[in-house]
């Protein structure tokens, strides 16, 4: 199992780290174009807005799995240990339940995206949906994970 999730991990962190190469090149072909030819491409600002979103869908699981995600904790620090734990075990739950919710209307919204096709790129648009399906879909598993992992460090969680 630890194989998947380290296969899965990896798969993530190459799609993320292609998304944003691709986001480069688009930005500076549209720079080279604007300075140095007579007309610039005109799909490059939608190509690059796709590709931003794809790198934040990709990369969102893995800030959940290194936690990575900026957070406040001069409340959770005068708490006891032992409570920081369970504070933590809810607060990934809580994550990994609306992320479902997402995930299960994100899922609904993809049929919609068929009918539709961008303006400039004329991909069809359940492609760009599908970013928000990946990034709960990789939220959800990812916290339910730390839930997981957290429930045995916990006093009285099983080792």
């Amino acid at each position: 199992m630890k194989k998947i999730w380290s296969l899965f991990g990896h798969l993530l962190e190459i799609s993320a780290i292609l998304s944003f190469l691709g986001l480069v090149a688009v930005v500076l072909l549209q720079v080279y174009a604007r300075l140095f030819l007579p007309k610039s491409p005109h799909w490059t600002e939608e190509a690059s807005r796709f590709l931003f979103i794809y790198t934040v869908s990709f990369a969102s699981g893995l800030a959940i799995r290194d936690r990575a995600f900026v957070n406040v904790d001069v409340f959770v620090n005068l708490l006891p240990q032992t409570l920081q734990r369970w504070l933590q075990i809810l607060l990934d739950f809580l994550v990994a339940a609306f992320m479902a919710l997402v995930f299960y209307y994100s899922i609904r919204n993809l049929g919609i995206g068929r009918m539709q096709t961008s303006a400039s790129l004329r991909v069809p648009m359940n492609y760009i949906f599908a970013s928000m399906s990946v990034m709960s879909g990789t939220i959800v598993l990812y916290s339910m994970g730390a839930v997981v992992r957290d429930m045995r460090l916990a006093p009285g969680g099983g080792n």
